[in-house]
Formats: structure tokens, C-alpha cells, sequence
């Protein structure tokens, strides 16, 4: 993944589910770390992604997300 690229966010978990559901599925990698300051189970690096609707971020780890997989999309 890089910076730029438009991915789709696949909820795995019903946290994941609703937030696809609320915020949409697609969005834009803004940003690439090795890791973030929040504690978390999923490996690094992690993307930070920007809603391509609306003003949401997240970060979602590019390994193994509790909540997300990703997939990068072409458009």
C-alpha cells in the first residue's frame, strides 16, 4: 500500500461491520507508520486512511487488523 491509494474497508467483526456501515467503504491512505501510539493486538505498519465521504480517519494496521481486512481497489 501506498500513500494515495484508494483501498475498500471489509468488515471482519460486527465493530467492523458497523463502521463500514456508518462511514462507508472506501477510502484513501493519508499516511504510513511502523507503529501507532494506542495500544493494540494487530502488528504494524499501519495506514492511516481518510473516508473518500465524509471526514472520518482510522487507523488500521496492513497486517492483520482485529476489525478490518483491505483490499486496494484501481480506479
Amino acid at each position: 500500500m501506498l500513500v494515495g491509494d484508494k483501498v475498500k474497508l471489509i468488515g471482519t467483526t460486527q465493530h467492523g461491520k458497523n463502521r463500514v456501515r456508518e462511514q462507508g467503504d472506501i477510502w484513501e491512505v493519508i499516511r504510513l507508520n511502523p507503529s501507532v501510539s494506542f495500544k493494540t493486538k494487530a502488528p504494524g505498519p499501519f495506514m492511516l486512511l481518510q473516508a473518500t465521504e465524509g471526514i472520518s480517519m482510522r487507523w488500521v494496521s496492513t497486517v492483520n487488523d482485529d476489525n478490518f481486512s483491505v483490499e486496494v481497489i484501481d480506479e
